[in-house]
């Protein structure tokens, strides 16, 4: 605050008349008129919303319920559903539900309830493997919601994963599809990196995964596999299945 100079804002120290928890309730009231937002990419950073500018700038009026403001007092008991760790990620949650539900024309609830966003907040899922285990997360859902969910979690791009994949999270199969995919690519041109490059399709992949061949045989008879991949594929393959 200090090095940023907003300590000598004229506006600084304005509102200490005020508590914490009353300025809670203030904010709550607030957010109920929808005059303000968590931001969703700011972290649930509150933010203006345009129907406050008027009431900033003193063109217009509001008028908030002062019996809840005065019983917030200092060490008022507020039930929170979250850690205050956590809150800040909450409020984002909230926000990016907040706006599938505005896009969707529906209560926000049918996105995902508070108790779910509650426990990915605290549970941070960092897969939609996790993601599948967050209580409330439905195959749909995750199909629907997951990826949008998990990237306000991680501060990543919304992952997209091929149909083949996606069809197995939540499954012991969709680790082994990984791992296998892992070894396809480092062997792509043999042991020493200068045969024909092959590959093995994600629907392959997914079938191996599935399915758990135990033998070379058993291998070569997956669909795509074939002799060729067999040779190059077969005896890491079948080790990742053996370690499951």
């Amino acid at each position: 605050m200090r090095e940023k100079g907003h300590d000598g804002l004229p506006t600084f120290g304005v509102g200490r008349d005020l508590s914490k928890p009353a300025w809670g309730a203030v904010f709550r009231q607030m957010m109920g008129r929808d005059l303000v937002r968590p931001d969703g990419e700011r972290f649930g950073a509150l933010r203006m919303t345009d129907a406050a500018r008027p009431i900033l700038r003193g063109e217009e009026n509001i008028t908030l319920r002062r019996d809840t403001v005065d019983k917030a007092r200092p060490g008022y008991a507020v039930k929170t559903l979250v850690s205050d760790e956590d809150a800040s990620l909450l409020s984002a949650l909230k926000a990016r539900r907040r706006a599938l539900a505005e896009e969707a024309g529906v209560p926000a609830y049918v996105i995902f309830p508070d108790r779910t966003l509650s426990e990915m907040a605290e549970k941070r899922p960092m897969t939609l493997d996790d993601m599948m285990g967050i209580t409330g997360v439905g195959a749909k859902k995750l199909e629907s919601y997951g990826a949008l969910f998990l990237s306000v979690i991680t501060g990543a791009e919304p992952s997209l994963l091929h149909p083949a994949r996606k069809a197995l999270v939540g499954r012991d199969a969709g680790a082994l599809f990984d791992r296998l995919a892992e070894v396809q690519v480092t062997l792509a041109r043999g042991d020493d990196g200068t045969g024909k490059h092959l590959s093995c399709t994600h629907s392959t992949l997914r079938q191996i995964a599935e399915h758990r061949p135990s033998t070379l045989g058993e291998l070569q008879a997956i669909q795509g596999m074939g002799e060729l991949k067999t040779d190059r594929f077969g005896p890491a393959f079948l080790e990742v299945l053996r370690q499951g």
